[in-house]
């Protein structure tokens, strides 16, 4: 009786640690860190978001704050070329109402050419093995 709850155990075990693997069998695409600084007309972008897509392998993407990033998740952006697309904000001075019982945060509206971002013609290579530095120096 005792071996059966055992290998029960061991069972349960086994599904659940497979669950951690990649399911569809292709395997993890290899990435490294990327961090950098990003300024638009010579003054860093204070707020925003950039994401890497990939040519192989899922999108990237982190918070842009004081005009440095850094994008270390599940180790990175995927090795290769990148189209980059960068999203930058700055505050309006007004305050705009975003809840029940009238709860308000500063409005922000997007500061970039669409060149950055919805019709970016950005790109990087990513390099393996180390962490890669990625500056934009935008105008």
């Amino acid at each position: 009786m005792r071996f059966h709850f055992y290998m029960t155990g061991v069972c349960v075990l086994s599904f659940i640690l497979s669950g951690c693997s990649n399911s569809s069998g292709i395997p993890a695409p290899t990435r490294a860190v990327v961090t950098g600084e990003i300024k638009f007309n010579d003054k860093p972008i204070q707020s925003g978001q950039i994401t890497f897509l990939p040519t192989k392998g899922p999108v990237a993407m982190g918070p842009v704050s004081e005009g440095t990033y850094r994008i270390d998740w599940k180790g990175g952006v995927p090795i290769g070329e990148c189209k980059v697309e960068i999203l930058g904000y700055e505050e309006t001075g007004k305050e705009i109402i975003v809840g029940a019982g009238g709860k308000t945060e500063k409005e922000t509206r997007q500061v970039l050419p669409a060149k950055y971002n919805t019709e970016s013609t950005l790109s990087v290579t990513v390099e393996e093995g180390q962490e890669n530095q990625c500056d934009f120096d935008l105008k």
